[in-house]
């Protein structure tokens, strides 16, 4: 989903802790997750459940 047809685009931003501002994903949590996903990596809000 292009970020720019995201409904929830503004509320993710407000909430995301992810410091790369400049990714294309940022707030747009479908996306970036399944990147993440595809990279065997987490996204910034996953690795912060824990605290």
């Amino acid at each position: 989903m292009p970020e720019s047809t995201c409904p929830n685009l503004d509320a993710n931003n407000e909430k995301c802790p992810c410091e790369a501002q400049d990714c294309p994903r940022h707030g747009v949590c479908c996306e970036c997750i399944r990147a993440h996903v595809a990279d065997g990596s987490l996204p910034a809000c996953a690795r912060d459940i824990g605290g």
